[in-house]
C-alpha cells in the first residue's frame, strides 16, 4: 500500500512598518489695539468788568475836573451876584434917613443861614460784566488695529511598509510503501 505524505510549510514574512507622521506647527494670531483717548480742551478767556460810578460819585460831591471847575465857576458867579445885591441893599439903607443903619447892617451880617440836611437817594453804580464765549477744542481719539495672522506649517513624513520573506512556502509530497 502506498501512503502519501504531504507536508506544507507556510510563508513567513517579516514586517517593518513606519507610520506616517504629520507634524503641524502653528503660530497663534495676534491682535494689537492701541488707543489714544479723545480730549476736549475747554477754555474761557476772562470777561470784561465795567464799573461806572460817575452818578453815585456826583451825588456825594466827587466830580471830575471839568465838571468841578464849571460848578465852582457857577457858585462864584452866584456869590458875586449875591454880594453885589447885598452891597446895593446896604447902600440904600445908608442913603435912607433911619437911625442905627450901621447897627442894623452889622446885625444882619452876623445872621447865618440855617444848616439844611437833605436825605437824598444816591444812585447805585452801573456795574456790567461782559463774558467771553467758552472755547471748545476737541481732539479726536485714535484706534490703531494691527492684525498678525496665524500660520500653520506642516511637515508630512510618509510612512513605509517593508516586507521581507523569511521563509518561502513549500509543499513536500512523498510516497512511502507501507506493508501491512
Amino acid at each position: 500500500m502506498l501512503r502519501i505524505n504531504i507536508s506544507t510549510q507556510p510563508i513567513r514574512l517579516d514586517y517593518s512598518i513606519n507610520n506616517a507622521q504629520m507634524n503641524l506647527q502653528t503660530t497663534q494670531p495676534k491682535i494689537q489695539l492701541q488707543t489714544t483717548p479723545a480730549i476736549v480742551e475747554i477754555s474761557q478767556p476772562c470777561g470784561e468788568l465795567t464799573i461806572d460810578q460817575t452818578s453815585c460819585r456826583y451825588a456825594i460831591g466827587f466830580k471830575n475836573i471839568s465838571d468841578l471847575a464849571r460848578d465852582v465857576a457857577a457858585e462864584g458867579r452866584q456869590t458875586v451876584m449875591e454880594t453885589i445885591g447885598r452891597i446895593a441893599q446896604e447902600g440904600e439903607q445908608m442913603a435912607g434917613t433911619s437911625s442905627n443903619v450901621l447897627a442894623n447892617i452889622a446885625a444882619n451880617s452876623t445872621v447865618s443861614k440855617d444848616v439844611e440836611v437833605i436825605y437824598a437817594h444816591i444812585p447805585l453804580p452801573d456795574i456790567s460784566y461782559q463774558a467771553n464765549p467758552v472755547r471748545f477744542n476737541p481732539i479726536d481719539g485714535n484706534v490703531d488695529l494691527n492684525l498678525h495672522r496665524g500660520t500653520v506649517q506642516q511637515d508630512y513624513r510618509r510612512g513605509s511598509v517593508d516586507i521581507q520573506v523569511t521563509q518561502y512556502p513549500s509543499i513536500e509530497i512523498s510516497t512511502v510503501d507501507v506493508k501491512i
